[in-house]
């Protein structure tokens, strides 16, 4: 069974995470010394300060969308010119013998545009050894045939093989890196609400205005309630 892919927490864009956190973190260290009392160290703020980092460093969806398009590009136009490289292979044998001879019909490469990848490349393989028997054939050598044309089929084989597997490594670095994000996302957002909690907490019968330096957004995007003071003695 396919594991879940792991979902936001909250509802900020990613950058403005980033910038609602950074304005926390200047909010704790301004009042680092009251909240000592709360357990708050500089060790915490230190690491809550490169956890903001460190969440701004990972490479954007856009970031790996474009090697992802690039990599596409530079398969597709290699499985163009296999395609090319296959029909220069069976048009002399279909102008020889026909399209529905025993002769065309042993290369397999049929319609070449209708053939997925995996199947390109599975007659790139094949087709040089078949075709073998041709190069001899006056019929075919009439036509065009040589021994050139199915040379020409290995390094066309190579290419598109090297371009699918850049292309889909590229596709699962960027699957791997969008889970890696929001389970990054997931952990400093969790972390900017516990420690909002512990501002939150301090200040809320003490001094309003400091206790809602530590409320979330209060632009109105909140992504969790606003903390509540904790009443257990």
């Amino acid at each position: 069974m396919k594991d879940q892919e792991p979902q936001r927490n909250g509802s900020f864009a990613d950058a403005d995470l980033a910038t609602e956190c950074t304005a926390k973190l200047a909010a704790l260290t301004d009042n680092l010394k009251a909240l000592a009392d709360e357990g708050l160290t500089p060790a915490m703020l230190t690491a809550f300060e490169k956890q903001i980092t460190a969440f701004q460093a990972l490479p954007t969806d856009e970031n790996l969308l474009y090697t992802v398009v690039k990599s596409t590009a530079k398969r597709d136009a290699a499985l163009e010119a296999a395609r090319t490289g296959l029909r220069q292979v069976s048009q002399p044998i279909a102008r020889a013998y026909g399209n529905e001879s025993p002769e065309y019909r042993s290369l397999a490469i049929g319609e070449v545009t209708r053939k997925t990848v995996p199947e390109t490349l599975q007659v790139l393989l094949t087709a040089p050894g078949v075709g073998t028997v041709f190069v001899d054939d006056k019929q075919a050598q009439d036509q065009g045939f040589s021994a050139a044309r199915l040379a020409a089929l290995a390094p066309l084989y190579a290419d598109l093989f090297a371009c699918e597997g850049k292309m889909h490594a590229a596709e699962t670095a960027r699957t791997g890196a969008t889970r890696s994000r929001v389970l990054a996302y997931n952990a400093l957002n969790t972390e900017c609400s516990s420690q909002c909690a512990r501002g939150y907490d301090h200040f809320v019968e003490l001094d309003a205005s400091k206790a809602r330096l530590f409320v979330r957004n209060l632009a109105g995007h909140a992504d969790t309630a606003p903390p509540t003071p904790n009443t257990q003695a």
